[in-house]
């Protein structure tokens, strides 16, 4: 289960086959993969079988991904897709309106997390886990940075919640609803690089956000590159004139950010 302790402890333990796109998935190929999971006799059999109908549904429902996690033995040696995980292209959703149709329902009868549901509709992406430090991030890398620097410093994520390269005002405003909805967040960590993204946008959406939304817990701000001179002194003035019911922190450096963050959310 614990996928990156072993890419470094046995990385020769994770078989990785490429091949071309194809209409369907060759015996060869299958076999191949089957005999690198050391499947044997009626399993192996089963086991090829599901890969090729496993890559005929991906390429049926123009899914960017299918993960299977975990594939399970019985003790009569058949083997079943015990939990899995689809994504459809984005681009096909008009051609696949019935699998539309059918995660929409979902949502709205309460299997899925009602947070995930409202990042995806804004244009962001979210992930709860069970931490008490709610992170916004802009870009994947950076958020597993953070995650990993607060769990170093004894901390624990509440979240991956990435808000992208272009994020709008209106977009970081519903980052902050999100974080703060979510009853175990202590703190939150805003930690932006500025690229594309300016970091004077972050700082206004905070500041809307702030505004919009009861911030009950301490924010700390941590913004570096295009405009974060800008961005720290309107966040700064702004949490000055406010301090009596917020608590908004600018820490340019990563590093005492996150122990800010870790410090607060005790």
């Amino acid at each position: 289960m614990d996928i990156e302790g072993v890419a470094e402890e046995d990385p020769d333990a994770i078989k990785t086959v490429s091949f071309p796109l194809n209409e369907s998935l060759s015996s060869d190929i299958a076999e191949k993969i089957v005999d690198d999971l050391e499947l044997t006799g009626k399993t192996r059999g089963q086991g090829i079988e599901q890969l090729q109908k496993l890559y005929k549904m991906f390429v049926g429902v123009d899914a960017t991904q299918v993960e299977v996690n975990p594939w399970a033995i019985t003790p009569d040696l058949d083997i079943y897709c015990v939990d899995a995980k689809i994504n459809v292209d984005e681009n096909a959703h008009y051609r696949q309106s019935a699998i539309v149709e059918e995660h929409e329902s979902s949502d709205a009868s309460g299997d899925t997390d009602a947070n995930e549901t409202k990042a995806t509709a804004a244009g962001l992406n979210y992930i709860a886990l069970d931490g008490n430090i709610g992170c916004m991030v802009n870009g994947a890398g950076l958020a597993m940075g953070t995650m990993d620097i607060i769990q170093l410093k004894g901390g624990k994520p509440a979240n991956f919640l990435d808000v992208g390269g272009g994020a709008t005002t209106d977009q970081v405003k519903t980052a902050f609803e999100i974080l703060s909805s979510h009853t175990s967040v202590k703190t939150i960590l805003v930690n932006i690089f500025g690229g594309i993204m300016k970091c004077d946008t972050i700082a206004m959406g905070i500041i809307e956000a702030a505004k919009q939304v009861d911030l009950k817990v301490p924010v700390v701000v941590r913004l570096t590159g295009t405009n974060a001179d800008i961005a720290c002194e309107l966040l700064g003035k702004f949490a000055e004139e406010n301090k009596a019911r917020l608590s908004i922190e600018v820490i340019p450096d990563f590093d005492k950010a996150a122990d800010q963050a870790v410090l607060r959310a005790q």
